[in-house]
């Protein structure tokens, strides 16, 4: 059973822990939400998944304060956004053939067949890393 004073004590203790975010934070948080929604936008395994980690980084560093540092988180959630919105790309297999097909930024619809990916082999892999490699000696 609480005690009389309880409530007050509750939500006093729910005052202490709502802060009002950093405008620039909600931002970047709003901006990464629209990339991830636009790039996993036929997705919804995608969607959930990248909404999840989302929300768990921006969580995580809540309680920042430091200057310092919300301005290396911000400038990491730049960086983030820029290569969800350029530098990643979806494939989905075809069934008939076994190729990937997937969509380049800017591509026409006719286009879009033209990018196309055949599955790569154990061997394939093993020579890529072979010739990785013999460059890193």
């Amino acid at each position: 059973m609480l005690s009389r004073g309880a409530p007050h004590r509750i939500r006093a203790l729910r005052r202490a822990m709502t802060t009002t975010p950093n405008p620039a934070t909600l931002a970047a948080f709003r901006r990464l939400m629209r990339a991830r929604a636009a790039l996993f936008a036929d997705d919804a395994y995608a969607l959930d998944a990248s909404r999840t980690k989302l929300r768990d980084e921006f969580m995580q560093h809540r309680g920042c304060t430091d200057a310092g540092e919300i301005d290396e988180l911000l400038a990491g959630a730049a960086e983030v956004e820029d290569l969800l919105r350029n530098n990643v790309v979806q494939g989905r297999r075809q069934e008939a053939s076994g190729a990937f097909k997937f969509k380049v930024k800017g591509a026409s619809g006719e286009d879009e067949l033209a990018h196309r990916a055949e599955p790569v082999d154990d061997l394939e892999i093993a020579l890529a890393e072979a010739e990785l490699e013999g460059k890193k000696s």
